[in-house]
C-alpha cells in the first residue's frame, strides 16, 4: 500500500510540475504592446490628438521605413522569417500610433504612443523596434531628437 501512495505522489509531483511549465509558457505567450510616448501641448483637443495620431500613422507606415528598420534591427534573424521584407509586412501588422497620455515630472500630459504590439517574451525587442521607429518620427516631424543620456 505504501508503495502505492509513494507511486502516486510522485506523479502528483510531476503533475504539477508540468502544469508550472505550462502556465509559464502561457504566460510568456500573452500580448504586451510596448510604446514611447510622444508629449504633444495639453491645449490640444482629443480630436486634434486622434487626427494627429492618424497623420503620423500614414506617414510612418510605410514600406520603405519598415524594411529600414528590418535592415538596421535584423529582424528576419530575431523573428525566424525569411526576408526583410516578410519582416516588414510582420513589423506593418505590429506597429501602432494612437493618443494617449504620458507622466512626466509636471505630471500627466497629452501624448501620442508610438509602439508595437508583441509578445511579453519579446518585450525587450519590441522596446527597442518602438525606440528605432522613434528616430524616423523625429525625422517626419523635422525635428531634432533629443540627446540620449550619456552621450
Amino acid at each position: 500500500m505504501q508503495r502505492w501512495i509513494l507511486a502516486a505522489g510522485g506523479v502528483l509531483l510531476l503533475m504539477m510540475g508540468g502544469l508550472l511549465f505550462a502556465y509559464q509558457q502561457y504566460k510568456l505567450n500573452k500580448p504586451q504592446a510596448m510604446w514611447v510616448p510622444l508629449p504633444v501641448r495639453q491645449d490640444i483637443s482629443m480630436e486634434d490628438q486622434k487626427k494627429a495620431a492618424e497623420d503620423l500613422k500614414a506617414r510612418l507606415c510605410v514600406e520603405s521605413v519598415f524594411l529600414k528598420v528590418s535592415k538596421d534591427m535584423g529582424l528576419p534573424a530575431k523573428w525566424e522569417l525569411a526576408s526583410d521584407n516578410e519582416a516588414a509586412a510582420e513589423l506593418g501588422k505590429r506597429v501602432f500610433v494612437r493618443p494617449g497620455d504620458a507622466d512626466t515630472p509636471m505630471g500627466k500630459v497629452p501624448a501620442i504612443h508610438i509602439g508595437v504590439n508583441g509578445k511579453v517574451r519579446d518585450r525587450q525587442l519590441s522596446g527597442e523596434i518602438a525606440m528605432r521607429l522613434m528616430d524616423d518620427v523625429w525625422k517626419i516631424l523635422g525635428v531634432d531628437p533629443p540627446k540620449k543620456k550619456g552621450m
